[in-house]
This record gives structure tokens, sequence and C-alpha cells, in this order.
């Protein structure tokens, strides 16, 4: 579609003070919320722009730059420009009359300017179809993708074959990647609406807003790139997202209310011609740079400490596997690029500490700026954190902080949501900017961070900011702790962001001590595919490529150039010799446990237990029974009660005192009560440990906290068919390898049986045979569904976007972000006991702590600290279907408002419930769920 390009605007003189022609209609504006007058949209254009350029520079390495500009077909200098442009072109749609009419919906905004559309709309020139003031219908971001790309073909971009696909056209993969940045892709344009957009979407307008749509670009392109080169090709999906998060960035910095006020200068709004936006460029890339220099983006690089000086700051004991692997790698020869190093070693603090030496020589070899540690368990978070930050301090090199990522951190004190590096320490004032913007979801893009795999994989999940996840994961080495055989919707998710990583050119560290055969190969192979697609090579490999084993302990790294696999081991330490019994159990009758049973049935032996029950709710009810027996017989020993819901604070206290209790295996007959996230993956030691069947990586590492496993196995049939073949398999290994385990040196060859598809089902040889078979064909049928179910669930693989950057954010019918989140485990719900008083709410029956009042100030930070030192974790659908509305009420609470706690990441799923005594204990409601508040912690009552 033509456009003219010599029309001025309304009545207006067509000069301005400049004498320069007047095209720009500064009436339409960009942003106006918090300002103390409307800001134009193309100041905001020009800012976003500047941020761009500044954020290019310095948060992306220049490998990443000279793969996007050669894709592009340009210089590395005019990429930079041309991709600047790009940013500044984001918000185009708001060039329109359906986000300028959405002012006069704002009430606020229609008494302080009003008729300010309709004095737009006064000189005729300006004119929309049906529907064109409809900005939920047409928003804003849409209209950009719509309009950008016959724009750009009528200023000279390659137009494409015109029977060709859309998705091949240059403006159309711009447009479409702009209209991406809220976070969501629009659909692919047909060639009936790329060549008349208008007219299939009204709220684009017709008249002036295309006129002016077009001097804008035109005015934007002569000022940022001086009409310089048009770029010849379009970006793969896995450069793409790279550029939109770079785009959506700088989007949000230009949006602040300090960035626009320390630019803006109103004397020259009115005229925006092109002198006054090459003054307001040069004040925005001023601005831009201490920007970015002071949010600490990008500052971080890799060291090179000398090998000796690395193992002595990492503290590995004398003659551990850990120090011995440590020094083969760093005796190893230097790689030359970005790779898959998978590592297998005792699980533990030594294991993270040998990762991130690991990534250390990854890091330098890929030019990667930063580290990312992905954990199994949020227990370990702050230890990490903790932990991790002396080595950090060695092994990297610039500026930053060690961020903590989760939700309540973000919306904490920021002193517990970052740790300080003093080798990386900024200064006090640009410490606390980084503080500031580093919340929320933007934690990813800290230099250095520590979270839970949770937070990780919804970058590959059709979510809003997904890209901006993908973004900041780009460049850093992803570390990603306790590797498991999984389940296989989760082992396809990791394989598909371990693909998505090297396609983007970034090293990852997988840490196992489980891993073997084919669940080792599936992820070796997803980094060599992704790797392929960095290459340019989108079609099938030829030949399958040889699949490959792990060593153990010791380790493997693929090459993210050719996919060369090189791998060196250690000796492995002294076996221990596991004795497993296995004990069949039938379901609680009368008031029996199967737990007590087996406890009992050992402690004459003497020694130490531990009890490993499958949910909270078991380990409560284990620890009563065991202590009424225990009082009941004058039997010796405590029994202690560790689990995930009691109040913060308590449960730091009570892991310190059964760390401290349990480091060695006690023969005083004490018994701890847990549940696997604790009894795994804390440094417990025993001299028995009791627990149901489980998966066998869980099982192997509960045997490593002690000397004899004991295996309850109960008739219930409970799981999919999948969970139960999965059993039936654990058993029949576990009873043809006999009653001893010798770990490590076996546990690669149980793992093998269990769970490689050859050795799906054992060799049956009882009764039980044909009841195996139904079960491993009913397994595997839910085997496929699981694994189409991640399919659909996750976003295609880079080699299958296909030109079509919707498939990132197009989730299937029904899978909305609420439901991945809660379903996937990703998402948590918080209950806050509370006193009332009157409608003032205590921490403490006495009224002595109030809970702290939470406004909408920029630090509310040390009252949410203090608030999250009381909140109890609770499975998600026990929240009320109201949200916290239902529990905060309008009037309820003098010192809890909604307001107040909606807006925030953590806040917004923390449920006060009010508790009243009764009967010597405290209750309240959950929605219409009763809770209590024990000495065993939270317990659900109905």
């Amino acid at each position: 579609m033509e456009i003219s390009i010599e029309t001025g605007i309304g009545d207006k003189s067509t000069r301005c003070r400049h004498g320069n022609p007047r095209l720009l209609d500064t009436r339409l504006w960009g942003k106006e919320r918090g300002l103390q007058r409307p800001y134009p949209v193309v100041c905001h254009l020009v800012d976003t722009g500047a941020y761009f350029t500044e954020l290019w520079a310095s948060a992306v390495g220049p490998r990443m730059r000279a793969r996007v500009a050669l894709a592009l077909g340009l210089s590395e200098t005019d990429a930079g420009r041309e991709l600047a442009l790009w940013a500044a072109l984001h918000d185009l749609g708001k060039i329109s009359p359906s986000y300028q009419h959405s002012f006069s919906n704002d009430e606020r905004v229609r008494n302080k300017y009003p008729g300010r559309f309709e004095q737009i709309l006064a000189g005729g020139s300006y004119r929309h179809g049906a529907g064109g003031t409809d900005n939920g219908a047409g928003p804003h971001s849409q209209i950009t993708h719509w309009t950008l790309a016959g724009i750009l073909e009528q200023l000279g971009y390659p137009p494409g074959d015109p029977d060709g696909p859309v998705g091949d056209r240059v403006g159309h993969a711009i447009g479409q990647l702009l209209g991406g940045h809220h976070g969501v892709f629009h659909p692919r344009m047909n060639r009936r609406q790329l060549k008349q957009p208008a007219a299939f979407l009204p709220q684009a307008g017709r008249g002036e807003w295309p006129e002016q749509r077009l001097h804008h670009v035109r005015l934007l392109r002569t000022l940022i790139t001086n009409d310089g080169p048009v770029p010849t090709g379009a970006l793969p999906a896995e450069l793409a997202v790279v550029v939109l998060g770079a785009v959506m960035m700088a989007d949000w910095m230009a949006s602040e209310k300090q960035s626009i006020e320390t630019v803006r200068c109103l004397r020259d709004e009115e005229c925006c011609c092109r002198v006054v936006l090459a003054q307001h460029w040069t004040r925005a890339r001023e601005a831009a740079r201490d920007a970015v220099e002071r949010r600490a983006l990008g500052r971080c690089g890799f060291a090179a400490p000398a090998g000796e000086e690395a193992l002595s700051a990492a503290e590995f004991t004398d003659g551990s596997v850990h120090g011995r692997l440590a020094r083969e790698l760093l005796t190893a020869a230097e790689p030359a690029r970005a790779g898959l190093l998978l590592v297998s070693a005792p699980a533990g603090a030594a294991r993270r500490r040998l990762g991130l030496i690991a990534a250390s020589r990854l890091g330098r070899a890929s030019g990667a700026r930063g580290i990312a540690l992905a954990l199994p368990e949020e227990l370990h978070l702050d230890e990490a954190s903790a932990d991790l930050a002396p080595l950090a301090g060695l092994l990297l090199k610039g500026s930053g902080e060690l961020a903590r990522l989760h939700p309540m951190s973000f919306d904490g004190d920021p002193e517990s949501a970052f740790e300080e590096i003093p080798e990386l320490s900024l200064g006090p004032d640009d410490r606390a900017i980084a503080f500031q913007w580093l919340t929320q979801r933007r934690g990813l893009l800290a230099p250095l961070g520590v979270g839970v795999l949770d937070q990780f994989l919804p970058a590959v999940l059709p979510v809003h900011d997904n890209a901006v996840r993908l973004f900041a994961l780009s460049e850093k080495v992803l570390i990603v702790d306790d590797v498991r055989p999984q389940e296989p919707w989760l082992h396809q998710l990791l394989c598909l962001m371990v693909e998505w990583l090297a396609a983007l050119g970034a090293p990852v560290v997988l840490l196992t001590d489980t891993l073997a055969g084919a669940s080792a190969d599936r992820l070796v192979q997803a980094y060599r595919r992704g790797a392929r697609a960095a290459r340019g090579l989108r079609g099938r490999e030829e030949g399958a490529s040889p699949s490959v084993e792990l060593p153990q302990p010791g380790w493997l790294h693929a090459d993210g150039q050719d996919g060369a696999v090189t791998k060196s081991a250690v000796d492995p330490p002294e076996d221990s010799v596991l004795r497993v019994s296995l004990c069949e159990v039938r379901p609680r009758l009368s008031g029996t446990d199967p737990y007590v049973d087996a406890v009992m049935r050992q402690a004459r032996d003497g020694g130490s237990t531990l009890v490993c029950c499958r949910s909270v709710e078991e380990a409560q009810q284990t620890f009563r029974a065991l202590e009424h027996h225990r009082h009941r017989h004058a039997a010796p020993g405590e029994v202690r009660l560790l689990h995930e819901r009691f109040r913060r604070y308590r449960v730091r206290e009570l892991v310190a005192e059964c760390t401290a209790a349990h480091e060695k295996p006690a023969q005083d007959g004490s018994v701890l009560v847990t549940t696997p996230p604790f009894a795994e993956h804390l440094p417990f030691r025993f001299d028995w440990v009791v627990t149901p069947l489980a998966p066998l990586p869980s099982l192997l590492a509960l045997g490593s906290r002690g000397r004899n496993l004991i295996l309850l196995d109960s008739e219930e049939q409970v799981g999919s068919p999948m969970d139960q073949a999965l059993r039936q398999r654990t058993i029949q290994v576990l009873r043809s390898h006999g009653a001893q385990l010798r770990l490590p040196s076996e546990t690669a060859e149980l793992v093998r049986k269990v769970y490689d598809a050859d050795h799906f089902l054992a060799a049956p040889g009882d009764a039980s045979a044909v009841q195996q078979r139904r079960l491993a064909a009913a397994a595997h049928g839910h085997e496929a569904e699981l694994r189409h179910d991640a399919r659909i669930t996750g976003i295609p693989s880079p080699v299958n976007v296909h030109d079509n950057l919707y498939e990132l954010t197009r989730a299937e019918y029904g899978l909305t972000e609420k439901h991945l989140t809660a379903t996937m485990g990703f998402e948590q719900a918080y209950v806050l006991f509370v006193h009332l008083r009157g409608k003032t709410a205590f921490l403490d029956p006495a009224g002595e702590k109030k809970v702290p009042f939470v406004d909408l100030g920029n630090e509310p930070g040390r009252a949410v600290a203090a608030l999250a030192r009381h909140t109890i974790p609770v499975p998600p659908h026990w929240a009320p279907e109201g949200g916290i509305s239902t529990q905060i009420g309008r009037n309820r609470f003098d010192n809890i408002k909604y307001k107040h706690w909606a807006g925030r990441a953590w806040l917004n799923h923390v449920y006060p419930v009010v508790l009243s005594a009764s009967s010597g204990s405290f209750t309240g409601f959950l929605g219409s769920m009763r809770l209590g508040l024990t000495r065993t912690g939270l317990v659900r009552l109905s």
C-alpha cells in the first residue's frame, strides 16, 4: 500500500520554528501516567532506540552481536543501528485511533484533558472504520506487527516473493518480532492482510493515521541509521528472542518516569523536527549510557585464576572425588567454544563448587557474561548463595551482585535478595539502583543468579516474557544441579531447554550422581541438535549420532561446534555397602502404622533411624504414632520431626537442630521423621533408613544416608500406570540384584536397568509376569502421552519455529500461564497465620508483634522480609478460587490491604488465615478449608 509523504497536519503551519517541514503530530501521546504533561510518542520511540543502543553495546557480547549481524547481512556497526531502529519502532502501533482513544476511557485523563481525542479528529484527516476505537480487540502491539511490513517495504526493505510465504518477508519478520514486545507474539499474517491491514484491522485507522506512521518511521530511520543499508535476511528464532529481549529491556528502562524527566524538553516537544529529534537523541543516549552502567548489566566476565588458586578457594577435602575431578578439568585442554559438560560426582555443596569451576572454563571459552545456578529444591537457596559467593569472586571479573531468584526475595529486603561479592562489588548508589531494578521477574538478568529449576524452565514454555528469559540465559553458563532420570514430561522440557541454549551458543553444565544410559544420552543429543541450529544447519542430521556413556565418576564434554565428545574418569571412591530389605506392608488398619512397625523391628539392633515419608500428612501421623509408642514403652532416643509446613523461621531452626544431631550416626535409638526434600538433600547420617518405594534416584540418595535401607512395598495401586510400572521395575531390579548394593560403582548399572528403553521390563519369572506386562503396556502408552504433553506444552525447538514467532507463545487451548505454572508445580501458595485484635492483625497470640504494613512505596522490603519468616508453603490447589481477596476482604484488617499485596509477585500468593483458640489449639479457615497450627506444624482439618 503506497502512502504519500508530502502532507502536513491539519491546519497548522507546515513549517516549524527551525524552518523544517512539520511532519510529526506531537499531539499523539506515547506516555502519560505519572507525568506532569503527556509525552509524545515520537519521544518515547527515540528514547527506546537510545536505550537499546547502549544495551546492545554493553549487555550483549561480541560473539552474539557478530551472529546477529551475519544473519541480517550487515556489518556489526550497521546491524547495531538497524536494531536500534527496530527498538524505536516497537510502539509504532500507538499511532492509531484505538490507542489514542484509550486515554479517553480513563476517567482521570478525561477530566484532566477533556475532549483531547475529539480535537485530533476535528480536522477530518484522521479517520477510522467501525470498531476503530476498540483497543481491546486491536492492541497497539498488533498494529505495530500489521502495519510495519508495508511501510518498511515502501522504504526499500526486501519485498520478498509476492506469491511466497509471508513469513519469508523481512518486513513481516521485523513486524512480528516487535509485535511481541509485551511478551506475546501475534499470529502470522496472510497475503490479503499484508496488502490492506486497515481493512482487516480497523483499529489501525485510515487517512492521517498511516501517514503519521510513515512519517515517524522515515524520520527515525534517518536519525538512527542515517539511511544506511537495509537487512537482506531475517533472524532465526534463537536470535530473534535475543533481539526482542533487549528491545523489551530498553522499553522498560525508557518508560520509567525518571528516565523521561531526565531527557524531555517541553519547548521542543511542540516541534519534534529533525533538529529537535537529533538533540533529543543525544540527551537520550547520555541518559541511557548512565542508566545501563548503573544497573550493572553485562559487566561480568570470566577471570583466569591459577588452577591451584581455584582448587584452594573451592576447599575440596584432600583426595575427594570433587577435588580430583576439578584438577582433571583444570589441567585438560581449554575448550575453544561453548559446549555441554556432564559431571558425575557425589551430591552436596562440593559438587556445586565443582560446577562453578567447570562453568568458569566454559564461560571463558564462549565469552559468557555470567552464571545461573538451578537447584532442585528451594531448601538450599540461601546456603548455595552464601557458599558460592566467595568462589564466584575469584572466577568472575567485572561488577555485579549474586541474586537469589525467588519471588519472595524480590518482594523482600534487598539485603536478603542479593549476596554481595566483594571482588565484584558495586558502589552504594549503583547497588541501590541495581537492587531496585532487578526485582519482580527481572532477576534472571542479574549476572550471577541462584534459583530453583522451576524458575528457568518457563523459558521454554509458551508464557509471557519467555523471550526475556531466553535472552537472560543466552550469554550465561547454566549450571543445573542434581539432574536425574525424571518423569518424561520434565525430562523432555529439560532436553528442550538444553537444545535452545545450545542454539543460543550458551554453555551448560549438568551435575548428577544418578544420570546414566539413555537419559544422559538424550541430553547430549539435544545439545548437539541445538548446536547444529546455531551453525545454520536446520535440516535433520544424516545418520544417527553415536550414543554416549557418562563416566562414573567423571565428566563428558560435547563440543558446541561439531558435537565431538571428550570424557575423563577418575578413580571412584571406595564403595560403601548398602544392605537393602524389602518389606511388604498393608494399608493402615486399626491404627497400625507400617513405618512404626518397621522402626520397632530394627530398634533392638540399636542405632539411629531416618524415616522418609511420602507427604507432610504422612510424616505428621507417623511422628505422632512413634511418639506415642516411645512414651508407652519408654523406648530410648528422641523422635524429631522435620518438614516444610512449619513457619519459615522454624524450618531453619529445625534444619540446624537436626543437622547437628545427625551429621554422624547416633547410637541412642533416635529417630528423624521427614519428607524427601530434606531427607535427600541434607547431610544426615543414620544406621537405618525407612522409606516407601520411590523412584530409583531417590532411593539411591536416601541409601547414601545410611547403612541399611528398608523399603516398604504396599499393595496400594497409587499413581499413574507409569508410576506403577516404574515401581514394579524397580522392585524387579532390586530383587534380582541381591540384598547388597555397592555404591557408587553399581549406580549406573541399576539406573540403566530401570530407565533405559531396552530394559523397560526386566525378564519376569514369577506368577506376576502377566500383570507386569499389562502394567508395562499401560505405562508405555502413558509415557508416550506424557512426552506428547511435554511437546505440546513446551515451545517448538529452534529448528521447528519455521519463520513464525507466534509458535513461541502460542499455547494449546486452555493452557494459560496460570494453568501451566500451577499444574507443573512452578508456583506455590503460602499461608500467613495471624491473630486479630479488633481489626489489627498480629503474628503472635499475645498481640505483641503486629503484621508489618506493606504499602505501595518503593521500599517495602523489610516489611515483606519480616512477613516471609512467618509464612508456610502449601499446595497451590489449596488456594481459594477468589485469590488473596477472599482472605483479605475490603476492610477486614487495618494493617493488611489487598491493593498493597495484589501487585507484588510473591505477596499475591500469601493468604492470611485468622486463628482462633479452640480446646487448647489454634484453627482458622483458608477459604472453606479448616486449618490448624499445632506442634507438628500446619495441619489440614477439613
